[in-house]
């Protein structure tokens, strides 16, 4: 990443909002681990890096093609 770029975090009601689901939804199946959506779990707040959010958005559409 170049020194000038932020990296752009969601909160989990951002994501959520984002991926046009409930925030409930989103972070049950993030506690359950039954979803792969890169995330990080940090001081008991899930965040969730915009950019790796596209990018794993894209391979699922990719996969089922």
């Amino acid at each position: 990443m170049d020194s000038n770029q932020k990296l752009r975090l969601l909160t989990l009601k951002e994501a959520a909002e984002y991926l046009r689901m409930h925030k409930g939804s989103l972070y049950r199946l993030l506690e359950s681990g039954k979803i792969d959506i890169p995330a990080i779990k940090l001081g008991g707040k899930w965040l969730f890096n915009l950019d790796s959010l596209n990018q794993y958005l894209m391979m699922k559409e990719q996969d089922r093609n």
